[in-house]
């Protein structure tokens, strides 16, 4: 938002938001004019920088914004143009009138962050209480901007409940995303919701960065998780930062209809595989993962808690501070302090090296149940974070081998080149990477003699990209079909869900997956610094969720 106007002159009778008694209504005045006329039907006003009286019944009061809403209780005959308007006061001596009061004020017009508003105020007068127009009844979505446009500043009222898509945003801002159903990623193959692709943001009435409490919790503490519901939504329309969004004028009722689940579903199996991104688990403190020794404790300890939870016979890492060996030491040594035994160990980087990227992948696997043979990379300048792999034996004879892998981001655009043709950013460098990868395995199961062989890792690819395509291309079975198809997402982004992260059997072992899982305890929960969630548990340890794999046959 933009900061607040200077100063402004109020009428000397003027007694609003002191709960003084109604006075008489003000006398028909020729000069007003329609709060429809200042708005107009198109996405600016058509008074812009024009000064004009209006009279409306006061709707909300948002201090935290900086002013009030006032809306004309009449119908202005051009659905396409709002009957709401936004009063910007300034200074915080100046009180908004009370909900429910008829008003008239005088300004200028403006448009301040794409919304309508009437600035620097030279007059306000109280005619007494009105009626609060009853509020629109809306569903998402709407059709497209203009929908939201004709309703700007008005109240309007959403019965069915709404899905929560994204709380990134909910301890930052006080803020979160809503939509008819859970979205998903263009380009992750899933069906749209039943209600459509539209969204809007459920907003505090505030611009204070950092609130606390956080707006929108349970009484427990706890804000929404992605997948929650709201309901009861009666809000005012409002226009900022690029977008539209509700600014409630009561506090919603949130249903908590996405648990936080408490351990990775069971996926059968001899040997289970997992994968996890640990998003910048360093062990140096600095620009990058923890930035401070308590902060560093905290990760780590979440971590280990993950790791023991998932349990898995071996497990691939993604961004793991490239430091030689000392952050998989310090994990490796929490993780079996968490169990209490020394089950894991970490597999030695190797020889060949795992790039030069601050980050790299790495693997832990159960020594009680196999032993490792070797470890592998792929040091190719294709790739930014070299493959790593691990061939491992069980006691019977059998051989796995596990390839961790972190394809090229989304992001960092160049200028020209492989720039975002609908997949993100490096695509073409994402689906080189990829068959590298398949070439590389290719190689380890020849020279390890088996063909059991586990792709797992990031690959910065939503399901259904050209990188997925050449695996499946390939003969490998994306472990995601084993998850119902409303789970099948490890990431949320700007609102959108989609698996970022993969389990990718061999040919060989296409047939004997028992069961798989994605553990939802990341991409659905908000980041919560200095909240209840800030705890050593294993809830938003990272932006990504780990997945798991279930294989039979290989004991």
């Amino acid at each position: 938002m933009p900061p607040r106007t200077g100063p402004v002159a109020l009428a000397s009778a003027l007694l609003l938001g002191l709960g003084s008694p109604a006075v008489a209504a003000c006398p028909p005045d020729g000069g007003l004019t329609a709060i429809a006329a200042v708005q107009g039907s198109g996405t600016r006003s058509p008074l812009a920088g024009r000064e004009v009286r209006v009279q409306g019944v006061v709707t909300a009061d948002v201090p935290g914004l900086g002013g009030f809403f006032v809306q004309d209780p009449r119908p202005s005959g051009d659905p396409s143009a709002s009957g709401g308007l936004f009063v910007r006061l300034a200074g915080s001596a100046v009180r908004s009138p009370p909900v429910g009061e008829t008003v008239r004020v005088a300004g200028t017009v403006a448009e301040v962050g794409g919304m309508t508003e009437l600035t620097a105020p030279t007059g306000l007068r109280s005619c007494g209480r009105g009626t609060l127009p009853a509020p629109r009844p809306i569903g998402l979505p709407l059709p497209g901007p203009a929908g939201w446009e004709a309703l700007e500043g008005m109240r309007v009222r959403i019965d069915v409940p709404l899905t929560v898509t994204d709380v990134y945003q909910v301890a930052r801002y006080g803020e979160m995303t809503l939509a008819a159903g859970r979205l998903f990623a263009a380009s992750q193959g899933a069906p749209p919701p039943a209600g459509g692709g539209g969204s809007v943001v459920l907003d505090d009435g505030s611009d204070q960065r950092d609130p606390r409490p956080v707006p929108y919790r349970f009484p427990d503490g706890l804000p929404p998780r992605v997948g929650d519901l709201v309901r009861g939504l009666t809000a005012v329309v409002m226009e900022a930062h690029g977008g539209y969004r509700l600014e409630p004028t009561a506090p919603p009722e949130l249903v908590r209809a996405n648990p936080r689940p408490p351990a990775p579903a069971a996926v059968g199996g001899d040997v289970e595989v997992a994968s996890f991104n640990v998003h910048n688990l360093f062990t140096t403190l600095g620009d990058r993962g923890a930035r401070s020794a308590a902060e560093r404790r905290l990760q780590r300890a979440k971590v280990a808690r993950v790791l023991a939870g998932l349990h898995a016979d071996v497990i691939a890492l993604e961004e793991v501070e490239n430091d030689g060996m000392r952050t998989e030491r310090a994990l490796v040594d929490a993780v079996n302090a968490v169990l209490g035994s020394d089950a894991y160990a970490a597999v030695p980087d190797p020889a060949a090296g795992v790039g030069t990227d601050r980050i790299k992948q790495a693997i832990l696997y159960r020594r009680d149940r196999w032993t490792l043979l070797r470890s592998a990379s792929d040091p190719r300048p294709v790739f930014e974070r070299a493959p790593v792999a691990a061939t491992f034996r069980s006691a019977d004879g059998t051989v796995l081998t596990v390839v961790a892998v972190h394809l090229k981001s989304k992001g960092g655009c160049p200028a020209a080149g492989d720039v975002d043709r609908g997949n993100g950013c490096w695509d073409l460098r994402r689906n080189a990477q990829a068959q590298a990868v398949i070439d590389f395995a290719a190689e380890l199961q020849r020279s390890s003699g088996s063909p059991d062989l586990v792709v797992a890792g990031d690959l910065n690819s939503y399901a259904g990209e050209p990188p997925l395509q050449l695996f499946r291309a390939a003969g490998y079975r994306n472990a995601d079909a084993l998850v119902p198809a409303a789970q099948r997402y490890s990431y949320v982004y700007m609102g959108r869900s989609g698996t970022l992260d993969y389990l990718l059997a061999s040919p060989a072992l296409a047939g004997r997956l028992s069961g798989a899982t994605i553990w939802h305890i990341d991409a659905d929960e908000p980041p919560l610094p200095g909240t209840p969630a800030a705890s050593d548990d294993v809830y938003r340890t990272s932006d990504h969720d780990p997945v798991l794999l279930g294989i039979r046959g290989v004991p």
